[in-house]
């Protein structure tokens, strides 16, 4: 088993570089190592296998991000009506999408990136009063399921309703940890449960925190160093290409 689905994967190369890259993404902005790492895989391998790939570092990069904000009880309170119907989302949406044509799920790739670069770059939302907010927190957690079970992209939505709460600084970080991991759960789950996770795959996902870790901690130290603003225009740009690249590729098959 394990040659038939190795041989089906990008060269090692790619995937090792690939997360080592991602990792020094999130080490100097402290997102994008999802959209970085698929961007690059899926130059070589369907969507499904690329966020297979990806499961490991996702996972725990989130759950390190999680347990580092501090407030993880006061956070779940807080954001449960999210994070219930996100997880369900998620699960329901990858059972029905299961058998999606790769061609559909690059253009969803796509859109979301250049969605989330639009959202970094003119940090748009409405404002959500607090009256208003658990009904908000319903409608962007079934957006987040949404995206994240078709294309493991969730962020979007949760930036969006994040804006448009505008919470503080502290809150942020503390509210991302919470809903970034909360939806890994049933990413793993739904990947495994539909035959996309393999076990030569879980494990070339799991080797490839080495080099995931790796560039985080070079992306920390370079983060010191460069112009936080110059890298993420760079970065965005990058972005762009890859999200308009995956569109073309969902058009012309």
């Amino acid at each position: 088993m394990w040659p038939e689905v190795l041989a089906t994967l990008p060269p090692l190369w790619m995937i090792v570089g690939a997360f080592l890259i991602a990792g020094t993404v999130k080490g100097i902005a402290g997102v994008g190592l999802p959209m970085t790492a698929l961007g690059i895989l899926t130059l070589q391998t369907d969507p499904r296998t690329a966020i297979a790939l990806a499961i490991a570092p996702i996972l725990t990069a989130n759950l390190w991000q999680f347990l580092t904000a501090g407030g993880a009880i006061s956070a779940i309170k807080r954001y449960l009506p999210f994070v219930v119907v996100m997880m369900i989302g998620i699960i329901v949406t990858l059972t029905l999408t299961a058998s999606a044509s790769p061609a559909f799920l690059f253009g969803v790739l796509g859109a979301t990136i250049i969605l989330s670069v639009a959202l970094n770059l003119t940090r748009w939302a409405p404002r959500i009063p607090d009256s208003a907010d658990v009904p908000s927190q319903l409608g962007f957690g079934a957006l987040a399921g949404i995206l994240g079970g078709l294309v493991s992209l969730w962020l979007p939505a949760v930036l969006v309703y994040l804006s448009a709460r505008q919470v503080t600084k502290e809150e942020f970080v503390r509210a991302t940890g919470l809903l970034l991991f909360s939806g890994s759960i049933p990413l793993v789950l739904g990947f495994w449960r539909e035959g996309f996770l393999t076990g030569p795959i879980a494990w070339v996902s799991a080797g490839m925190l080495v080099p995931t870790l790796l560039g985080m901690w070079a992306g920390s130290r370079l983060r010191h160093r460069l112009s936080e603003q110059d890298f993420k225009r760079v970065l965005m740009f990058v972005l762009i290409l890859i999200g308009l690249n995956l569109i073309r590729r969902s058009i012309t098959g």
